[in-house]
């Protein structure tokens, strides 16, 4: 248990208490540390609730029910701290951090198993007129909708990230290499098909996008590199295009 809070910072256990030979005592533990969000203050931030029920559950019902409302409650305040952890805060969807642990764990998987494997990195074009017309809100209007339309047009079991910025990542594992291409378009066409109106204003963006495939070898930071290669490339074009890394 020590092991665990001190590495996971979350452990959650049953312990039977043997002293009393009549009674097999349940001791509940939960311990968990967590952020101190939303209105806790830092001595909140460390919660220990030990309860142990000496008593058969038939006496004390009601330390049963704290019990189980307590590990809830606990529970849910790991999975918010989690997500907060793994996502980004505008678009929900995956962040940096949480972006480079997943992909590069499936990218060395896909390399070592010889999983066709696919990375794609796009920038909203020009988006920094879009803050300068239309203002910052109205930028992270667009970088919703734009996270919108990624996630629905991804394959199933992508992993669609916001690198930061106007930069996104999508990862996905493909069959054959020109389903890498036609996806690339159906996303630059689902990006460029999308309108949403702001204070009376039509408001629509492009995305260029730069592609890489995995090869033998490689690591996340070689298929990244490529990628963003691919992507200078699909910019020095013209943009609202896309291009896959020789």
């Amino acid at each position: 248990m020590s092991r665990n809070i001190s590495t996971r910072k979350f452990w959650f256990g049953q312990a039977r208490n043997m002293a009393t030979v009549s009674i097999c005592s349940i001791l509940l533990s939960v311990v968990s540390v967590y952020l101190a969000t939303k209105g806790f203050t830092p001595s909140d931030r460390l919660v220990v609730l030990w309860l142990s029920a000496l008593l058969p559950a038939t006496v004390c019902p009601f330390a049963m029910t704290y019990a189980g409302f307590q590990n809830q409650r606990l529970h849910r305040l790991h999975q918010q701290v989690h997500h907060l952890a793994n996502s980004d805060d505008l678009t929900g969807l995956a962040n940096r951090r949480c972006f480079h642990r997943e992909a590069a764990l499936n990218v060395s998987d896909a390399v070592h198993e010889g999983r066709r494997t696919a990375l794609m990195v796009a920038d909203i074009d020009w988006f920094k007129q879009v803050n300068d017309t239309h203002g910052h809100e109205a930028g992270d209007e667009t970088l919703c909708h734009v996270a919108n339309t990624l996630t629905r047009i991804a394959p199933e079991g992508a992993l669609v990230a916001r690198l930061g910025g106007e930069e996104f990542a999508i990862l996905w594992e493909y069959d054959d290499a020109a389903d890498v291409g036609h996806l690339a378009e159906a996303l630059r066409r689902g990006v460029e098909a999308t309108r949403f109106y702001y204070h009376g204003e039509t408001i629509s963006v492009t995305i260029s996008l730069g592609l890489s495939i995995t090869r033998t070898g490689d690591t996340l930071s070689t298929l990244l590199k490529r990628a963003d290669a691919a992507l200078y490339e699909a910019k020095s074009h013209g943009r609202n295009r896309s291009e896959l890394a020789a």
